[in-house]
């Protein structure tokens, strides 16, 4: 019986570990965030929980969704009156 072999190095891991907690310090210094530690990075999400960033809707109360979708018909109906009135 061959005994339990990894299929990654540590270097794999510290290197991905690093490359993870560096993204998310940008995102941290775009919002002026201070973790006195990096390491705090290196798991979980890095979000903003304020009433602001979560919203998912645009100024008229839709979802981003219904609002391209609505554009996209009004430039139908357009289209279709502009070729109508010639």
């Amino acid at each position: 019986m061959k005994p339990y072999r990894q299929n990654r190095s540590r270097a794999y891991y510290r290197h991905h570990r690093r490359r993870v907690i560096q993204r998310k310090m940008k995102i941290a210094e775009l919002f002026g965030w201070h973790v006195p530690h990096t390491g705090y990075y290196a798991k979980g999400k890095v979000h903003c929980s304020c009433w602001m960033c979560t919203q998912k809707t645009n100024r008229d109360g839709l979802p981003h969704s219904q609002f391209l979708q609505l554009d996209r018909l009004n430039r139908q109906l357009c289209n279709y009156l502009d070729d109508q009135a010639i």
